[in-house]
């Protein structure tokens, strides 16, 4: 729910939802319900049901491992690392910023990114499952944090929410974000096998991060919907309140509704 006002300069305007909204917003989303029964699901199971499958993978045999671990250290493991994937966001989502004279790439991005952080850290810290190399999979193990993986968040989280500003506002033609989906999957796919056969992560630390970051990745995609149109525009440093507000348009509730503004309409978030 959106309340209209009006703006100082007399036009149309409108004002953020109230906190009660927000949070009533991302609560009562479809997707991230579904994902968050999924996250409790896998939680439970890798607590226990599933630890038969951790041991398995975890004590395979590793053909090449004097030859493969440094390189795979070294290139495939930082691919959904912090330092890799947020310079990635980062430059998408200040790029897009400056096109459409908006703040809501950048709130979306950091938003997402603290918010999952925050996420995984805490289960981290509460649920201390023991590393690896220590060949048992239990919760509760002092020191532990190998549960979930937050390489496996990354992939999804920042990755995705990569995607999601490129095709919200655009910036790339059909066939580009189909082929950035697939990048995104393989990325994916990289990272648990690289974790898993380096003993970095349990099978089910990695496949539960991933579920992490598809939920926090779709309560951005939610609060998204929520965050009025035209809003920040006149937060914008270079903003012009005399010359055409590129939030007044019809921009930004299309891209909230079809997918984005067009990068010449100017639409502000």
């Amino acid at each position: 729910m959106v309340r209209t006002a009006r703006r100082r300069s007399g036009g149309p305007g409108v004002t953020w939802p109230s906190v009660s909204e927000i949070a009533w917003g991302l609560a009562s989303d479809k997707r991230a319900i579904v994902l968050a029964v999924v996250l409790i699901t896998m939680t439970v199971l890798s607590a226990g049901p599933l630890h038969p499958i951790d041991i398995f993978i975890n004590e395979a045999p590793r053909p090449y491992w004097d030859q493969v671990r440094e390189p795979l250290i070294l290139w495939p493991d930082t691919v959904a690392s912090r330092f890799v994937a947020l310079p990635v966001l980062a430059t998408t989502a200040i790029q897009l910023a400056y096109w459409h004279r908006s703040w809501r790439p950048i709130i979306l991005s950091v938003g997402g990114v603290v918010g999952m952080m925050s996420m995984v850290a805490m289960m981290k810290l509460i649920l201390q499952r023991g590393h690896p190399r220590t060949g048992d999979p239990s919760f509760f193990a002092e020191g532990g944090v190998s549960f979930p993986s937050g390489h496996g968040a990354n992939a999804i989280l920042i990755y995705g929410l990569v995607l999601f500003l490129i095709v919200r506002y655009r910036a790339a033609r059909p066939h580009i974000i189909r082929r950035l989906g697939y990048c995104i999957v393989g990325i994916a796919v990289l990272q648990a096998f690289v974790s898993a056969f380096l003993h970095f992560h349990w099978f089910t630390d990695l496949l539960t991060g991933m579920v992490a970051g598809g939920f926090a990745l779709s309560l951005v995609i939610r609060l998204d919907r929520m965050i009025p149109g035209g809003r920040t525009a006149t937060w914008w440093p270079w903003y012009d309140p005399d010359g055409d507000d590129p939030g007044s348009g019809s921009g930004d509730a299309a891209g909230v509704q079809g997918g984005s503004e067009a990068r010449t309409s100017g639409g502000a978030g």
